[in-house]
């Protein structure tokens, strides 16, 4: 129970400083530029959603291969990853509710999927490769931000076939979290099969 409640508390972390970064970066872009947009419009440019997601998925990686990594075995993995993913969306539905009111549980329950799916799936290739290596990271990292970009850029403009395609990449997710969840054993312990 410790440990879950600590997944969490590093999950919010993680989240308070991808915000950081995040605010970091759009003022240097915005600095001294003509341009007169607000934070929420920041995400709505191809390259700012690339620059986004990429710094959440950083630092959920960050967090599960420095901290949960230290205390977690086998399925706990999963389970303490998918919980700094709850910890980092309880953040951003704080950020969502202060800035604009909360919208319909629809969009929430995609964000939070999202979320805790993406730490999800870095916690299990952290699991099953060595979390110290410059390969491991440059794969969950790309393969996070992938997942995450791409529901970003599908939920610019919401129509018929993103909504079909946003809910296929998020069963995708969800399929990807629960076999990994049953086969991190095998891969960790081959023997014990």
């Amino acid at each position: 129970m410790k440990n879950a409640f600590e997944s969490f508390l590093w999950g919010i972390i993680a989240a308070l400083g991808a915000l950081v970064l995040e605010i970091i970066a759009f003022l240097g872009i915005s600095y001294n530029k003509n341009i007169d947009f607000s934070f929420s419009v920041f995400f709505s440019f191809p390259f700012f959603i690339l620059i986004a997601a990429g710094i959440e998925e950083f630092f959920k990686y960050i967090i599960i291969s420095k901290k949960i990594e230290s205390f977690s075995l086998e399925k706990s993995y999963i389970v303490n990853s998918l919980l700094v993913g709850l910890g980092f969306f309880a953040v951003e539905l704080e950020l969502i509710n202060i800035s604009s009111g909360l919208p319909n549980w629809n969009i929430l329950s995609e964000i939070a999927l999202l979320h805790i799916g993406t730490a999800g799936i870095i916690g299990y290739i952290v699991a099953i490769k060595n979390p110290r290596k410059f390969f491991t990271f440059l794969f969950a990292l790309s393969f996070a931000v992938a997942f995450h970009a791409a529901y970003n850029f599908l939920v610019i403009k919401r129509a018929f076939l993103q909504n079909y395609a946003v809910f296929c990449l998020l069963g995708l997710i969800i399929l990807i979290n629960i076999v990994n969840f049953f086969r991190i054993s095998g891969k960790i312990n081959p023997d014990s099969k």
